[in-house]
């Protein structure tokens, strides 16, 4: 469910994002202490075993900071729009 104060920090309406690290974990580590403290990011969960860190976060942005995100990030963090699943797609 977007969250409003997001969508309103960003200046349009947020959408969730899947971001999973491409090589080093510890990249997503980083990432996720980093958006701590922009408002046009929200951490929604992290993904991963229970004994270690997160291998996949799910975060709330608007589009266009997904695409600045994605490429500063470029060849370190795989960010793309979450989608619903599908048993029969």
């Amino acid at each position: 469910m977007p969250n409003s104060t997001s969508a309103a920090a960003s200046g349009g309406a947020s959408s969730r994002y899947i971001v999973r690290a491409a090589a080093d974990s510890a990249v997503l580590g980083a990432f996720i202490d980093s958006i701590a403290a922009d408002p046009a990011i929200r951490l929604v969960d992290t993904i991963g075993p229970s004994a270690g860190p997160p291998h996949t976060a799910v975060v709330e942005t608007d589009p266009d900071t997904a695409e600045q995100l994605r490429r500063s990030h470029l060849n370190q963090l795989t960010i793309e729009p979450d989608q619903p699943l599908s048993l029969f797609d």
